[in-house]
């Protein structure tokens, strides 16, 4: 057995590398939604799930996979392929129609969903580092509103931009043939600004303009486990996921700036350090299998969105949960010829209730899946396409329906760590 010992370097500098160019540029920062109710929480949450996941609604919790990293449950990590290096990144776009009344509206956004790397380092015992978004604000409202007690109207902006990131080190350690346990530790970073502009009709030129910028740079931590029980030509799994109420370092800076055509500009800027709370929450999936070809789960995962606060303040957030199921079969009996005969055939839906609430209207979001996993020459990886049909929102109270489609391109790609020679 012949070990190449200086790959682990050379991977971690070209990850780090990479992962620098995405601090460095906007590639993270852009806008990554266009949804007007990511002005409420901390904005729009982000899937950072691989492709394999994404196709089948997102369930995760119990799925494993030698050559995919479940960075949703760490404890799947256990399993990959000793033989693999793996490196996935993934992109995506969303084509957004908004509905309100009888006006509606289109946007297309794109954002890079994950770039992640891992490996096996003992026969028990597996890492990886990935980078993806946690958060994303893109929103664009415009209102007339009168003012109370008079006759004068005023017109108020409101627009957001920007989010928050994390880079994740997940480890999973297999503890028996079939239980095993996993961590990942989250450094989350970045930033979400919101500027509200309010000018008032009438012949005083009265300007009122308020920037908010939410700084992170905090630290958390989440936990996974999974159980297998072989029943005969089945094999049934288990997966669980817990993440406890933590507060997040972050840096909040107000700067307000009024204007009257009497007075001038008068300037105030405020900077307070602080936290704001991920939420504690747990998830629970189930998997069944038979063989290597079909394999049929479900997740369910609550996040307790109400207990939490943003520098002490309560959002009035409410408890998510997110049901989904997925199903996966593998063509590909090993002596496939035909393409369509190796590929691999995803299909899942989803129902998540979402965490915030406009006008005593629940906003939350459905949708179905599919995807393929195509495989690369020589077993070098895989490319998963995946594809996402949604509904979120109300047209309820004169409020936005969302109908969109997310396309999402993952790929893996597999580079051997070892070869094993034989000797006649």
């Amino acid at each position: 057995m012949i070990v190449k010992p200086f790959y682990f370097i050379k991977k971690l500098i070209a990850f780090l590398g990479v992962s620098l160019l995405f601090l460095t540029s906007s590639t993270f920062a852009q806008n990554s939604t266009s949804s007007p109710y990511s002005y409420y929480g901390l904005g729009e949450l982000n899937q950072n799930g691989s492709g394999n996941s994404i196709s089948m609604g997102g369930t995760s919790l119990a799925y494993r996979d030698g050559g995919v990293l479940n960075i949703q449950n760490p404890a799947a990590l256990a399993y990959i392929d000793s033989l693999k290096f793996i490196f996935n990144a993934g992109m995506a776009v969303k084509y957004t129609n908004l509905n309100q009344g009888d006006k509606s509206d289109a946007f297309n956004d794109y954002n890079l969903t994950r770039l992640a790397f891992g490996f096996k380092v003992s026969p028990r015992y597996s890492t990886a580092f990935s980078v993806s978004p946690y958060s994303s604000l893109g929103y664009d409202i415009a209102k007339r509103e009168k003012v109370i007690g008079s006759e004068t109207y005023l017109n108020r902006f409101l627009k957001g931009s920007g989010g928050l990131n994390q880079l994740i080190w997940s480890n999973g350690v297999k503890v028996t043939k079939n239980f095993s346990l996993g961590i990942n530790g989250i450094y989350l970073f970045g930033n979400n600004t919101r500027d509200e502009i309010i000018t008032l009709e009438s012949e005083s030129t009265y300007t009122y303009n308020s920037k908010t910028k939410l700084i992170s740079q905090g630290i958390y931590f989440n936990l996974g486990a999974q159980y297998q029980i072989n029943l005969g030509k089945y094999n049934f799994s288990l997966g669980a996921k817990y993440q406890p109420r933590l507060a997040v370092d972050a840096e909040q800076v107000i700067e307000v700036t009024n204007y009257s055509s009497g007075f001038g500009a008068v300037r105030h800027k405020d900077t307070d350090d602080g936290a704001f709370d991920v939420p504690e929450s747990y998830g629970l999936g189930f998997g069944i299998n038979k063989g290597k070809h079909l394999w049929i789960g479900g997740d369910f995962l609550h996040e307790k969105w109400s207990d939490t606060e943003v520098f002490k303040k309560s959002y009035s957030l409410r408890d998510r949960n997110k049901f989904s199921l997925g199903m996966e079969y593998k063509a590909n009996d090993g002596y496939a010829r035909k393409f369509f005969k190796k590929m691999t055939y995803r299909l899942g839906g989803f129902y998540d209730t979402g965490y915030i609430t406009v006008e005593d209207e629940k906003i939350g979001a459905m949708g179905l899946s599919l995807g393929f996993g195509i495989p690369m020459a020589k077993n070098t990886g895989m490319i998963n396409l995946a594809i996402e049909f949604g509904t979120s929102g109300t047209t309820n109270n004169n409020m936005v329906r969302e109908d969109f489609t997310r396309i999402t391109v993952d790929i893996n790609l597999f580079e051997r760590w070892f070869v094993k020679r034989k000797y006649h």
